[in-house]
């Protein structure tokens, strides 16, 4: 059996579900109607690095090291991407290769460098531009591009408040090549198993949330009729591709469609540095410098004032990147002298700090970080003063508690690599309110109105299966991204890993295809090729780092 895996990645029944009801994707809804379908549960953080090496792997982040786009080893100054090189366990195609089964991957998040394993693959958005190790057969790749033209593993245009009719066009061409780009590997390249991301779906609703959601802040006041129709084109234009992949399968196969994770809008960042500081666990250094940055800090002087700036005078393209030191215009490096920055902390006395995507927390532990101020003994009673802190943030508008839970390291994560995970991860009760904590004093109020991206990451996802393996009708209960990975192995007829995380899927399993109770199963085991620790030269990690900010993840 083959089985076709394709990532619509960031899609959401909150925008599918309407428009099967109105029956503008027949598609979708016919390998609805003849197969499985429900939610598919994210990880938390709900980001890309995570999410797909979590699909790759079966495992969680303790067992195959990712644990964000950057990884600092608890080195706040010294960030580095993650790549493939960083997943600690073996992928699903190197599994199933050593059973004697090719692969096709293209576009999936961590998959660059390609790892060995038979088959032929693509890099992704996290690949060095122009990277000759791109795809794992130039010859091939020189056949794709002549089929659809210069082939493009991202997009990073971004909406100003203005332009939104051009960020469609340009993320439905997107899209399109993509399509594109995977009927002809269907057809050109041997494969038992096909995985390929479809960024385009996440980028629109980055974007262009609130022009499907006229309840947003952005959106009031501005008539988005025709952009709104625009963006049903665009589904739809994946709904017929969706149809075309079907018709090229052999009719033996299965067919996943899966989203990483859901979507919804965000109005609002939290910043967690802020609170930090506020509180004092958070120090600046003492000179004259870092107190000027400080002064203007106080006074708004903020990236948040600055992407205001930059969007009045039509440059929000840069949207990001003018944050993290790489200025070259006289507004610019005026900017980047009135910033604070993780660079103007004195890690001597500062006791806790927030790093990610999503306000995660470390403390600055003696012994672990280098200039770590925490005695191992007192972290304990930091830990709980901190959370009982969080927990009591209220919500703006209901007065509410805001955060709904603080996760310790143990709560989420298990395995030889835990010990890189952060100490605290929060959660928070309204998903339109955004933690951040990469950009350190991105504003200077904890709660303050968001910029740049309309939507954002939620942990809803769906997933849709279709073929002679699945029952027609059939819900998953709690599926999630880790069960991915088995359930792909088992549909291949190769063992699953004891010490995978996820489980195989039965209950949407047709009863002539579920496991038996003595099915086979793998010994777990280190990696079968050990990836060096490091894919990127010094000037290819800034690069993607710029290209990650300009997507507003950094």
């Amino acid at each position: 059996m083959k089985v076709f895996v394709l990532g619509l990645d960031g899609a959401t029944w909150d925008i599918l579900e309407p428009l099967v009801k109105r029956g503008e994707l027949p598609n979708l809804q016919r390998l609805m109607e003849k197969g499985a379908s429900g939610t598919l549960g994210s990880v938390f953080p709900p980001l890309s690095p995570v999410a797909w090496t979590t699909v790759m792997t079966g495992k969680n982040s303790g067992k195959h090291g990712v644990f964000e786009f950057l990884e600092y080893a608890h080195n706040p100054l010294k960030g580095r991407v993650n790549s493939s090189r960083a997943i600690k366990t073996d992928l699903v195609w190197e599994i199933a290769g050593r059973h004697g089964k090719k692969s096709v991957a293209g576009g999936v998040p961590m998959s660059y460098p390609h790892r060995q394993a038979p088959g032929f693959y693509l890099g992704d958005f996290l690949s060095p531009a122009d990277a000759p190790d791109f795809a794992s057969d130039p010859a091939i790749f020189a056949e794709l591009e002549k089929e659809v033209g210069t082939y493009r593993p991202w997009a990073s245009t971004v909406h100003d408040g203005g332009n939104e009719a051009q960020v469609l066009k340009e993320l439905t061409d997107f899209l399109d090549q993509h399509l594109k780009a995977v009927q002809f590997l269907m057809g050109r390249c041997e494969w038992d198993l096909f995985m390929f991301d479809l960024m385009a779906t996440d980028r629109i609703q980055h974007e262009l949330w609130h022009v499907w959601d006229q309840a947003h802040r952005l959106a009031k006041g501005r008539d988005f009729s025709a952009l709104q129709a625009g963006c049903d084109a665009f589904w739809k234009k994946l709904d017929q591709g969706i149809g075309a992949i079907e018709q090229k399968l052999p009719a033996d196969s299965a067919l996943i469609l899966m989203s990483d994770h859901g979507f919804g809008g965000i109005e609002w960042y939290v910043n967690f540095n802020v609170w930090l500081l506020e509180r004092g666990d958070l120090a600046l250094q003492d000179s004259l410098y870092v107190k000027q940055k400080h002064w203007f800090y106080k006074r708004g002087a903020t990236p948040e004032w600055f992407y205001g700036l930059m969007a009045k005078f039509g440059l929000a393209g840069q949207r990001v990147s003018r944050f993290r030191g790489k200025q070259t215009g006289l507004l610019d490096r005026l900017a980047e002298s009135a910033f604070l920055s993780r660079r103007h902390i004195d890690w001597s006395k500062t006791r806790a700090y927030s790093q990610g995507n999503f306000g995660q927390i470390f403390l600055n532990l003696k012994g672990r970080q280098p200039q770590g101020c925490v005695e191992p003994e007192d972290a304990r009673g930091l830990l709980d003063e901190i959370k009982a802190g969080l927990l009591a943030i209220p919500h703006p508008e209901t007065g509410e508690p805001l955060v709904d839970r603080v996760c310790e390291r143990d709560d989420l994560y298990a395995g030889p690599h835990a010990h890189l995970a952060p100490d605290l991860t929060v959660v928070l009760r309204d998903w339109r309110y955004r933690t951040i904590g990469l950009h350190d004093f991105t504003t200077n109020k904890l709660i303050a109105p968001a910029f740049g991206p309309t939507g954002d990451h939620r942990m809803e996802g769906m997933i849709v299966a279709s073929g002679p393996a699945f029952r027609a009708g059939a819900t998953p209960q709690g599926a999630a991204l880790l069960d991915i990975a088995p359930t792909v192995l088992h549909l291949l007829g190769v063992p699953v890993p004891d010490d995978m995380d996820g489980r195989v899927l039965t209950e949407i399993l047709d009863s002539a295809f579920a496991p038996t109770d003595g099915a086979a199963s793998g010994a777990a085991g280190a990696p079968s090729v050990t990836p060096a620790a490091v894919a990127y030269t010094e000037e290819e990690d800034a690069e993607i780092q710029q290209r990650l900010a300009d997507l507003g993840y950094l």
